[in-house]
């Protein structure tokens, strides 16, 4: 199958097709007739096993003249569901558009979709391509015959009941258009920058130099790239690993003693939206779709719609993925490690964890450059761009949406000592003195992928500081905001959970699999993430709490990489 061939047709598909015809009844005071046009039940896009279908409904029934919002939305409104009933995932967009002549000004028109609250059709986005169209809905559609992927929708439109008597002798005929695209198989490759190292695992999990010419990540096999960073100014162990030419030593088997920091590639991606409005949902697999940072931005705002995610933005850079800490921080503020089986870097405050981050690029050991590579300190965002990741098909999800065989949720680390890379004896253990080391049968179900390539800590252990804050709020953290770059730290406005960000996995995702939520505000402005390592249930990757940003033995911090 080949996704590279990018399938781009249109269809008309007149799901509605509404003529509103004036007539004058006495002095400034009109009535409008309305017809549909029922000529087609099924209109069809279709090419090879791309098959998609738009079936008509029932019709519009409305009233002829202009009326308030309170009497459009007691409307039937029309219906008609959307499926793919070929083999490919696509995605799809539909639009709105005025096909008639003497067409009547769309600020006029009132529109509810599925029962929300009502909008002037011009509050929809316009079409890049086309401005004489409205995007209603873009999405993803999974064969129809695999999840039994269905998309339903009601519309209810009427004129605005302060519509002008200039109105009269105007038409409407609104026509929806619908456009498929098979998905295309479009992740990043991993960037290597100067000083990273790409690994793999072999089967008695040693850590192994990978080949870049061969397969060395798969994340439909849950398999997520890693890569290392070893002390590049000790002259006998770069030579362990590096030749001459600067290439790598391929398959060669690194000591663990070796390695200063490792690290995940999370790609760039999309998702399709689905809480919005943060209501108590029950948890479920977030669809994902990897981009590059040519693809055009996904701008979605309602449910169904697409975003891409935040965090691949970076100041006015787009990423095209973020290296992430697979550990904990551990070592010292000056020494910053990312290893197992060593106890965490704690008890500093969050202007300490953010400098500390920062050194990274420009420390010479580690062979980085502060030319390409940008390094700091875990944004919120970035937190919920993992998170994401972790709770679709890429992560703990099957591809059908059933749980991987670990479970959906990852596993705490209960280790009284801190210990990074522990699992406890089930999701959500009690504090223990035990651990089940991150390349352990038990332990890897603490990592994002139920396997060792995934990320782990990221459930209990040390609660983790993020740079997500409240207005700008020092507090106890001795961090100087006039003297970083925006880009560095996610500000929040508001106090309730309301004012969490689309993609930060705290709105959308709150509660879900008993996870503590509570959002920062004046008094305690900073977010900490994954819970404690005495958290049981409470523990998990949407957990998030405020604290004051001070020094304490129990928090601790992760380190991003990213392009300058």
């Amino acid at each position: 199958m080949n996704y590279q061939n990018i399938l781009k047709k249109q269809t008309s598909i007149i799901l509605i097709s509404v003529i509103f015809m004036v007539l004058i009844i006495i002095g400034t005071s009109y009535s409008l007739f309305m017809q549909v046009d029922e000529s087609t039940d099924i209109q069809v896009l279709k090419s090879g096993t791309l098959v998609l279908s738009a079936t008509k409904g029932n019709t519009i029934t409305t009233s002829t003249v202009p009326q308030s919002d309170y009497d459009g939305m007691n409307t039937e409104g029309y219906t008609f569901s959307i499926k793919n009933n070929g083999t490919l995932d696509c995605y799809y967009t539909l639009y709105i558009s005025n096909v008639a002549s003497n067409p009547l000004d769309y600020q006029y028109l009132k529109i509810s979709i599925d029962g929300n609250e009502p909008i002037l059709l011009t509050d929809l986005d316009v079409d890049p391509e086309d401005s004489s169209r409205f995007i209603f809905e873009t999405g993803y559609l999974s064969p129809a015959n695999q999840y039994n992927d269905v998309i339903t929708h009601n519309i209810k439109v009427w004129i605005d009941e302060l519509a002008p008597a200039s109105i009269i002798g105007k038409k409407i005929q609104l026509q929806v258009d619908l456009y498929g695209e098979m998905v295309e198989s479009n992740m990043p490759e991993p960037e290597l920058y100067a000083g990273l190292i790409p690994i793999t695992y072999d089967e008695d999990t040693n850590v192994v130099i990978a080949d870049t010419n061969e397969e060395w990540y798969n994340y439909d096999n849950f398999e997520w790239a890693n890569a290392i960073l070893i002390d590049q100014s000790n002259t006998g162990i770069k030579n362990k690993y590096i030749n001459s030419d600067s290439s790598y030593k391929v398959g060669t088997i690194v000591d663990m003693a070796d390695i200063l920091q490792m690290y995940v590639w999370i790609p760039r991606y999309r998702y399709q939206l689905f809480n919005v409005n943060g209501e108590s949902i029950e948890p479920q697999m977030i669809n994902v779709i990897f981009e590059n940072n040519t693809t055009p931005k996904s701008n979605g705002k309602v449910n169904g719609q697409w975003l891409t995610h935040p965090a691949f933005t970076f100041g006015t850079t787009e990423l095209n993925g973020i290296w992430v800490g697979k550990f904990e921080s551990s070592g010292s503020t000056s020494d910053v490690t990312i290893i197992p089986n060593v106890s965490s870097l704690r008890n500093q405050t969050v202007g300490n964890m953010f400098n500390a981050s920062r050194a990274i690029e420009s420390t010479a050991k580690y062979g980085l450059s502060s030319n390409e590579i940008d390094t700091h300190m875990m944004k919120n965002m970035e937190w919920g761009a993992v998170t994401y990741l972790t709770n679709s098909k890429y992560g703990r999800y099957n591809d059908g949406g059933s749980c991987i065989s670990s479970g959906c949720e990852v596993w705490i680390n209960p280790n009284s000592n801190y210990t990074t890379g522990c699992a406890g004896e089930s999701v959500s253990a009690a504090e223990a003195t035990s651990c089940n080391q991150w390349n352990s049968l038990k332990g890897v179900n603490a990592s994002t992928t139920g396997n060792i390539y995934g990320i782990y800590d990221m459930s209990g252990g040390a609660y983790e500081y993020v740079m997500g804050n409240y207005k700008k709020t020092v507090s106890n953290s001795e961090i100087d905001f006039n003297s970083i770059e925006s880009k560095y730290y996610d500000l929040y406005t508001g106090t309730s959970i309301s004012y969490g960000k689309l993609g930060d996995a705290t709105k959308e995702t709150q509660g879900w699999n008993s996870d503590s939520a509570y959002f920062v505000f004046s008094i305690i402005p900073w977010f900490a993430r994954g819970g404690y390592r005495s958290d049981g249930a409470d523990a998990g990757v949407f957990y998030f709490r405020d604290y004051l940003g001070v020094a304490n033995s129990s928090y601790s911090f992760r380190v991003v990489l990213g392009s300058e």
